[in-house]
Parts: C-alpha cells; sequence; structure tokens
C-alpha cells in the first residue's frame, strides 16, 4: 500500500509526452519511406504505367512523399504534444492536439494505473498503464492494446512533470 500511495502522490501533476516508442508504427513508417523512396525506380515507363497508373513514377513519388511527410508530422506532433494532468481528487485531463478529455484515475492492487477516460460522446473507456519512473520529473508509461486473440500493441510514452 506505501508503494501504491508513493506512485500515486508521484503521479499528481502536469506531464508532457516527450517520446513514443512503438515497434510497429515505427517499422510502418520506416517500410513506408523505403517504398516511396525505391517504388519504380528499375522499371520501364511501360511497366510504371501498368504497375502504378503512370509513367511518371517522379510525380507519384513526389505526391506521396508529401502525403508521408503530413502524415509522420501529425504523428510526431500527438507524440510530442500530449499533456496528462493528474489531481489529487483522482480527476485526470488528457490534452492533445485539438482536444481534450476528461477522466478518473487510480491505482489497482498491482499498482497499475487505471484510467477511465470519457470522450466528447460522453463515452468511456478503461484504460490500464504500467507506470515507471526514472526519477521524479520523468517517467515511463506502458500502453497495451489487444489488438484481437494474441495480438497486443504496445507504446513506451515518456513524459517530462511540466515545471509550476
Amino acid at each position: 500500500l506505501s508503494c501504491r500511495s508513493n506512485k500515486g502522490d508521484a503521479l499528481i501533476g502536469k506531464w508532457h509526452s516527450v517520446k513514443v516508442v512503438n515497434r510497429d508504427k515505427d517499422n510502418f513508417f520506416r517500410s513506408s519511406k523505403a517504398f516511396i523512396d525505391t517504388m519504380g525506380k528499375s522499371n520501364t515507363p511501360e511497366l510504371n504505367m501498368e504497375v502504378y497508373g503512370v509513367a511518371n513514377i517522379d510525380s507519384l513519388r513526389k505526391e506521396l512523399q508529401t502525403q508521408f511527410d503530413s502524415a509522420y508530422a501529425a504523428q510526431m506532433n500527438i507524440d510530442t504534444q500530449s499533456v496528462f494532468t493528474f489531481m489529487k481528487d483522482s480527476t485526470v485531463l488528457f490534452s492533445f492536439p485539438g482536444k481534450t478529455e476528461k477522466g478518473k484515475w487510480h491505482l489497482d492492487d498491482q499498482g497499475m494505473l487505471v484510467m477511465d477516460e470519457t470522450n466528447e460522446l460522453g463515452q468511456t473507456e478503461q484504460i490500464k498503464v504500467d507506470v515507471n519512473f526514472t526519477d521524479k520529473n520523468t517517467m515511463n508509461m506502458a500502453f497495451v492494446r489487444d489488438l484481437e486473440e494474441g495480438v497486443t500493441d504496445t507504446s513506451i510514452v515518456t513524459f517530462r512533470r511540466e515545471k509550476k
């Protein structure tokens, strides 16, 4: 109980995300970039027309690169601009670029952070997170989502405490 109480006390405050590690997301962006960089380069214009519907692959590659850059920038914005504010009354505010949601938080018997998040439509989702502090101003949260039976998606988010 004392350990749980200490972790709860340590959570109180405003935390700003600074980094997200998600192997699947990182692999997706890496493989997408490699595809854009190499698509159609060794093909003839005729084969590119047959496969991609264009003879001038450079214009298609440029358009795909623009879309990739936009998607990547949006993801990095979310990854580094999210703020979680934990209050003593067990309220938590989730601030993401463009929206803020409110919820409740507590620590369960295993010391896991349990957050009940209510979105703008009034729907509630319960999120269980493993929290580890590297020091009093830095914490890592492990978010694990079940995608299907036996398949999970894990993100490790590093947060820094905002100065008061």
